[in-house]
This record gives C-alpha cells, sequence and structure tokens, in this order.
C-alpha cells in the first residue's frame, strides 16, 4: 500500500507544479504553500520507493499537509463546467486516500 501511495504523490506532486507552472503564480507569497506541500511529497515518494529510513513518516507527513492545505485551499481556478462540490472535495479524497494509504501499510520485518 505505501507504494501505491509514494506513486499517487508523485502523481499529485506532479500535478500541483504543473498548476503552479500554467498559472505564472509560482513566485507569489500564496504559491509557498502548494510548492512545499510538492517538495514534501516528492520527497516522500523518493524515499519511500527507494525504502530509505523515514521515507512513510515522511511521506505521512506530506500527505497531511496537503490534506490541510486542500481542505483550506479556494477552488477558484477550475472551469465553471465542474460542479463545486467536485472541485472542492476531489483534491482532499485523493490527500485523504494518500494519507490512509501509508497509515494502513504495515511494514514486513525480517528475521535477522
Amino acid at each position: 500500500m505505501a507504494k501505491l501511495s509514494a506513486w499517487l504523490a508523485v502523481l499529485a506532486a506532479a500535478a500541483i507544479v504543473i498548476s503552479l507552472a500554467m498559472q505564472s503564480a509560482a513566485l507569489e507569497f500564496g504559491a509557498f504553500g502548494p510548492a512545499a506541500a510538492a517538495v514534501l511529497l516528492g520527497m516522500g515518494a523518493y524515499r519511500t520507493l527507494r525504502a530509505m529510513s523515514g521515507g512513510l513518516r515522511l511521506l505521512c507527513g506530506a500527505w497531511g499537509v496537503s490534506t490541510g492545505l486542500a481542505w483550506y485551499a479556494p477552488s477558484y481556478n477550475f472551469p465553471d463546467f465542474v460542479p463545486g462540490m467536485l472541485a472542492i472535495g476531489a483534491p482532499v479524497l485523493v490527500s485523504a486516500i494518500g494519507l490512509a494509504l501509508v497509515v494502513l501499510h504495515r511494514e514486513k520485518k525480517s528475521a535477522a
């Protein structure tokens, strides 16, 4: 489940970076939170996929930050044909699913 969450984090980080680049808002103050979430998601995904120490904890924290940001972020930039509840609920749901996958992951301990 952790690998699935890590790949989902890669996709989410890419979507955040692409969104910031398309809006030319990467240098504005309001872009700091999403940019930080993208960096944390990318680092957590990298460390989890490489099975490095602390990767799951970092990925869990990154999903928590992105869930919080998705919950409080306005959905102004969605096209008019996207329903309001979908525009608000989809980022929160994706972030919550990623967080749940990491939290519910069970590591297999090797016998040493």
